[in-house]
């Protein structure tokens, strides 16, 4: 990854290697006890190893500019470094990384045909354990504002506004199981109607640490306690037994072409070790702290990390809502499914779902807008505290087309059509480009609720396959050209305040990667014809009086669309039954149109509102491929 994941430098050298090694192995019994009754038994061993090393580990590091080294050799590598208007300077602040999971499954099915029914029912286990690091803030970060007018300068003359770095001793051993009983039944009601009726029940353990080396935030104490201690849980929550998801569909042959189809379900979310990862980003063993300059405490570039700060700055802590829930979706559909002619299909349905209990999080310690320069947190002793919650909500609504082409007279194509919307008070649970996923305000979330980021009003998308009808039964036969264009509408994005611009006065959250304030918003800045250099109305925005948190929403702009074109070109030169040589020519983005990236939402930014980059231009690629 030479850049990185998008949200850092824009400034070769600084990129990532992500090496992955996935290893499977899998026995399968298959036992027919009668020509009805039949069953499957699966036993399977996976191993998926990944890492995220920082390209630059040997190359610019802190000790060759006299900013400290880390403790740890892996994380040798350049601070992060961020001027308001400038490309940030030094490797990702989460990296290097490292993981492997071990996950071992017994999975049985029990199939059984009685007259117009099909009943298939079983089990799965799973048992799963996860080694890992995340060198999390190892070699912290460095931030210049701009307080005195020029960031720039700020940064030449060695003054830092603000900077956090954070001491690791939290390798993580995660471990956890999961139980899942299913049943599921076919009813040939009528020759033209089937129900399909299921009931799956499913149990995850909560993961634990394997030696119970991990620390979690107590909030009826108001300090960090050792988990597996004194009553205290050894996930640091309690479990979740009530998961039961109901399943229904139907089909229906209408008319000799025409059918009908629609179903409903609940799906519990199958990431039981993603929550457990919490464990591991409290003190001791990760002990986070922010520095911040003030007059009577300046930050200087020399020691951007000072061990004995005239103002101390407290840790950060996790915590966990004690009754943490099983997050679930519930999808449902209907759909109208129209033969047209011998090989075409044209398919129009409505598709929603929603998503109830999703994992989300909030700064529990988070005090009020302040304009004072030291706004004490409720707990004193303590900086951000990430509390870890089942509160998260999201709906999506759409109208789907669908027209597929089979397989005739050398053609095949299928075209996609969707207008829809998504809604959630979070769209993921770490930030993502546009948006930090993370509340301006952690004491009233619901004010988060806004479009997804990831919300595509209109997609349409054509996908093609077409042997060209020329040169048959002779050399010149066998062209071919394929093809995939695809055309939407903007994502949202949320235009914020710098993330070190603590103007609410409220904190700055370690999980949050800034403590996310937003504007003013003081009327539409949508323009009818936006342009690169201007895409939206800056001037519709203003930084809120100090002390005050903005009132502009999260995701109420678009960013720009996207229009790509994919081709290629393919001659097969057979010359056995069984071999044959292919020539491809293949062209991404044809028409060579500049899809714009979002342009820049940080209102300090000397280039707000101005995109800078874009996806890429035009490539054309050759290739030869032997078929045997």
């Amino acid at each position: 990854e030479p850049f990185g994941n998008g949200n850092s430098t824009a400034i070769a050298g600084f990129g990532n290697e992500v090496p992955r090694r996935a290893q499977n192995f899998m026995v399968s019994e298959t036992h027919a006890f009668s020509p009805t009754l039949l069953n499957e038994f699966r036993g399977a061993f996976t191993r998926v190893a990944n890492q995220v090393l920082l390209q630059n580990r040997a190359g610019l590091t802190n000790s060759a500019f006299g900013l400290p080294a880390p403790a740890n050799a892996r994380d040798n590598g350049l601070t992060s470094i961020s001027v308001p208007g400038y490309s940030s300077l030094g490797d990702e602040s989460n990296n290097p990384q490292q993981g492997a999971t071990n996950t071992v499954q017994l999975l049985d099915t029990v199939t059984l045909v009685r007259g117009r029914h099909m009943t298939r029912f079983g089990f799965d286990y799973r048992r799963l354990g996860q080694n890992a690091f995340r060198d999390v803030q190892s070699r912290g970060f460095i931030s210049f504002v701009g307080f005195t007018g020029n960031a720039l300068a700020e940064m030449l003359q060695g003054i830092v506004s603000a900077a956090g770095l954070a001491k690791l001793d939290n390798p993580q051993a995660l471990r956890t199981a999961s139980y899942n009983f299913f049943g599921n039944d076919t009813w040939r009601v009528a020759p033209r109607v089937t129900l399909n009726l299921g009931l799956r029940y499913e149990y995850n353990s909560p993961a634990v640490d394997a030696t119970d080396r991990a620390n979690l935030y107590d909030a009826s104490q108001g300090k960090l306690v050792a988990v597996g201690k004194n009553g205290f849980p050894r996930s640091g929550y309690g479990p979740d037994r009530n998961n039961f998801a109901p399943r229904a569909g139907f089909a229906v042959q209408a008319a000799a072409k025409t059918l009908l189809r629609g179903g409903y379900g609940f799906y519990f979310d199958q990431s039981p070790l993603a929550p457990g990862e919490g464990l591991y980003f409290s003190a001791p063993y990760f002990d986070f702290r922010l520095f911040f300059f003030s007059a009577q405490a300046p930050l200087l570039l020399h020691n951007p990390f000072p061990a004995n700060a005239a103002v101390p700055f407290p840790p950060s802590a996790t915590a966990f809502q004690r009754n943490l829930r099983t997050g679930y979706m519930q999808h449902w559909n209907f759909n109208v499914q129209q033969q047209v002619g011998q090989a075409s299909v044209l398919e129009v349905g409505y598709v929603g779902s929603k998503g109830t209990k999703l994992l989300s999080a909030r700064d529990l310690n988070q005090p009020g807008p302040s304009a004072a320069e030291f706004n004490l947190r409720p707990n004193p002793y303590f900086g951000d505290i990430n509390v870890l919650e089942s509160r998260g909500n999201s709906n999506y609504h759409a109208l789907q087309g669908r027209f597929q082409q089979r397989f005739s007279h050398g053609l095949s194509a299928l075209a996609s059509y969707s207008w829809s919307k998504s809604i959630d008070d979070a769209s993921g649970f770490f930030t993502s480009t546009g948006d930090p996923n993370f509340p301006q305000d952690s004491r009233n979330v619901r004010l988060e609720r806004a479009r997804s980021n990831f919300d595509v009003r209109q997609r349409l998308s054509l996908s093609y396959a077409y042997d060209l009808p020329f040169g048959k039964g002779r050399w010149m036969g066998g062209w071919q050209t394929f093809g995939i264009w695809s055309f939407q509408t903007g994502r949202p994005f949320t235009v914020a305040l710098h993330p070190d611009n603590d103007n609410s006065g409220t904190g700055r959250s370690s999980l949050g990667f800034g403590n996310n304030d937003r504007p003013d918003y003081l009327r539409n800045a949508t323009l009818d014809n936006p342009t690169p250099e201007r895409w939206f109305d800056t001037t519709a925005f203003k930084i809120p009086a100090r002390g005050n948190f903005g009132n502009a929403g999260r995701n109420i702009l678009d960013g720009p669309g996207l229009a790509q074109v994919n081709a290629s070109v393919v001659k097969n030169f057979r010359w056995a039954e069984s071999r044959s040589l292919q020539f491809r020519a293949e062209v991404f983005n044809l028409t060579d149109r500049t899809n714009f990236d979002l342009p820049d939402l940080t209102v300090e930014s000397p280039s707000f509102g101005r995109v800078s980059s874009a996806r890429n231009p035009r490539r054309v690629q050759f290739g030869l491929k032997l078929l045997f």
